[in-house]
């Protein structure tokens, strides 16, 4: 008797404990321009549930070298022929750039640590939060990237820049506006608030809305200072099958000026407005481990300048593996990479997040 109600227990409460949801992956743009302002990122189209709460830590180490096209011309070089800009090259140099709008050289490794609360209002609407802290250092991954790229994946300059190393330049018509090698560690940075409205429940399909704004709270670099950005669009979730979930979405993000810091060094007065799209699978055939693949698209955030390609489109994949280790607990494992090559886009990214839903 007392096994049969056992189970009956079990079952009932197994019952209203419905699968985690994880949702889309949250892919984000990791190029040190992007980390000021408020990027596209997918939204879970899934509510929690009223009174139901999750709580999320997503790290990303993610790898940076890009630069300004006229860089491949003038760029400086050490004894063993590797391009290396110092500080005094910069300033003794600056001059002969004079011709060109805006210069930049970015190299580097982002550590970024989100925490992320979700909290169900209704059974239809979730109110959510960010709050992300990052690292800016020489890193390690130089290396790894280097010899995968010899393997015929080429990314002009790998093999020509000095490895592990610190810089972050921006010049405007030879003035320098931006120059910085030194580390910073665990420095938060502005948070993200949320709203997620379920629209539509129907069969297999889930539709919902949300809107999200980042207040300037803090500074990027300890430099720069954003504005109120904010951001909407549309998420939604299909399952034609029990193993196979589909996500999709896209949304637009306004900028507006921020402080005299923001608007400064970027020509055309700051970020433009922009948009994006996600697209994912994920397959469920095993119970304990989720395989998942994603692209991410998102419109340029610069005017377009001669030797620059800020001003165009990009894609990323995201690509993981979730690993439930309860019924409300789950770690996913991630490296992301970027597809179109403009010269916009972080180079590569590895994650790792833990989710757990109360």
């Amino acid at each position: 008797m007392r096994a049969a109600l056992f189970l009956l227990l079990a079952s009932l409460l197994g019952a209203q404990t419905p699968p985690l949801e994880l949702g889309p992956a949250p892919t984000r743009e990791m190029f040190p321009l992007y980390l000021v302002t408020l990027p596209y990122q997918p939204v879970d189209p899934t509510p929690l549930g009223r009174g139901r709460w999750q709580a999320s830590v997503v790290h990303l180490r993610s790898n940076t070298f890009e630069f300004s096209e006229v860089l491949k011309e003038r760029a400086p070089t050490n004894a063993a022929g590797r391009v290396v800009l110092t500080r005094e090259y910069v300033e003794a140099n600056a001059h002969a750039y004079a011709d060109v709008p805006i210069v930049f050289y970015f190299d580097e490794e982002i550590l970024r640590t989100d925490f992320r609360l979700r909290m169900g209002l209704t059974d239809r609407t979730d109110l959510w939060a960010e709050l992300p802290f990052q690292s800016h250092t020489g890193g390690y991954l130089d290396r790894l990237i280097e010899g995968f790229h010899s393997l015929g994946f080429e990314q002009y300059g790998r093999d020509q820049v000095a490895q592990d190393q610190l810089t972050l330049v921006v010049m405007e018509r030879g003035e320098i506006r931006f120059f910085n090698q030194e580390r910073l560690w665990a420095k938060f940075q502005d948070p993200t608030l949320g709203l997620t409205h379920r629209l539509l429940e129907r069969g297999p399909w889930r539709v919902s809305a949300y809107l999200t704004v980042k207040p300037p709270v803090t500074t990027s670099y300890g430099v720069y200072r954003g504005g109120w950005d904010h951001g909407g669009g549309l998420t939604a979730r299909w399952e034609p099958h029990p193993h196979h979930v589909f996500y999709g979405g896209f949304g637009l993000v306004a900028r507006p000026k921020g402080s005299e810091a923001y608007n400064r060094d970027i020509p055309g007065g700051g970020f433009r407005n922009g948009g994006g799209f996600h697209v994912g699978w994920e397959g469920r055939s095993s119970p304990r481990w989720r395989p998942y693949l994603q692209l991410l698209g998102q419109s340029g955030y610069l005017r377009r300048l001669p030797y620059q390609k800020l001003d165009r489109p990009s894609l990323q994949h995201d690509v993981g593996l979730h690993w439930l280790l309860g019924p409300r607990t789950a770690a996913t494992f991630r490296y992301l990479n970027n597809i179109t090559h403009n010269a916009n886009t972080a180079d590569m990214s590895l994650g790792l997040s833990l989710t757990h839903q109360f």
